[in-house]
């Protein structure tokens, strides 16, 4: 009973304190200072709520321009005339497939201590007019009619001793015994023109093919879910690409119109 006693005494009492005129959380509900404390309670509680809640998180800015950023390179880098428009030098400007496998090709060939430079990926179909206007011995296909212009080529060339080598045959054997084991075409095989830095793939599909529009599918598509929404992003790329060096070409003639 003794026990009840004091907790009866100890509840009394806290509902005192909590909800009775006395000492109180809130002052008396009739006197008039209680408004204007209230409302300050009440703004400092917003304000610390303000203040604890988590900031959102910037919305991401879209770069729409990382076509800008792809490597390049100039005429003569590489001991050749290739040409006064720069080549893109990407492999991110490939078929996405076909990237991986010139990914592996050149760690296979460093395995086997093989070095080797990318000198052309992707190729606008300017540039390789500018290739035809050169002469036979650089192509023989205007723009559109060849695998650069749709991300499935790429021109590499080993690198010995820091220089570019393009005439040991005993390390192009090499190199295109690897690709070709990657399932790639390699132009060390062509009589016309025998061509051995170049690689290609193009899953089956002809040049007329890919004029339409068709890309070739990977043998297990199931490892590239997101293809088509990359190969539309990737295609958006290229035509800005190919507006870049079109505007080049035309200024180009321009130019020597006037001399």
């Amino acid at each position: 009973m003794r026990f009840l006693a004091i907790c009866l005494s100890f509840s009394l009492g806290f509902c005192n304190v909590a909800f009775g005129q006395g000492t109180s959380f809130y002052p008396p509900f009739d006197t008039p200072p209680y408004t204007y404390q209230h409302v300050d309670h009440m703004n400092d509680l917003i304000k610390s709520l303000v203040d604890t809640a988590p900031i959102p998180e910037a919305t991401p800015v879209i770069d729409e321009t990382p076509w800008k950023r792809w490597a390049t390179v100039e005429n003569y880098s590489f001991g050749k005339d290739r040409g006064g428009m720069p080549m893109i030098a990407d492999l991110n400007a490939l078929h996405p497939y076909f990237r991986d496998k010139i990914f592996d090709l050149i760690r296979i060939c460093k395995s086997k201590g093989i070095d080797l430079a990318v000198v052309e990926s992707f190729r606008t179909h300017a540039k390789q007019n500018e290739y035809k206007s050169m002469g036979k011995k650089y192509t023989r296909s205007s723009g559109g009619s060849s695998k650069h212009q749709y991300g499935l080529a790429v021109d590499v060339v080993p690198i010995i001793d820091s220089v570019a080598d393009w005439h040991n045959y005993a390390v192009w054997k090499k190199v295109g015994a690897v690709g070709e084991k990657l399932g790639l075409r390699w132009g060390g095989r062509w009589k016309h023109m025998y061509d051995p830095g170049h690689f290609e793939w193009t899953g089956g599909l002809s040049s007329y093919h890919l004029a339409t529009g068709k890309f070739p599918k990977p043998p297990k598509p199931q490892l590239y879910p997101c293809l088509e929404e990359d190969l539309l992003q990737l295609t958006s790329y290229w035509q800005s690409w190919e507006t870049e060096q079109s505007t080049t070409a035309s200024q180009k003639v321009e130019s020597n119109k006037m001399k």
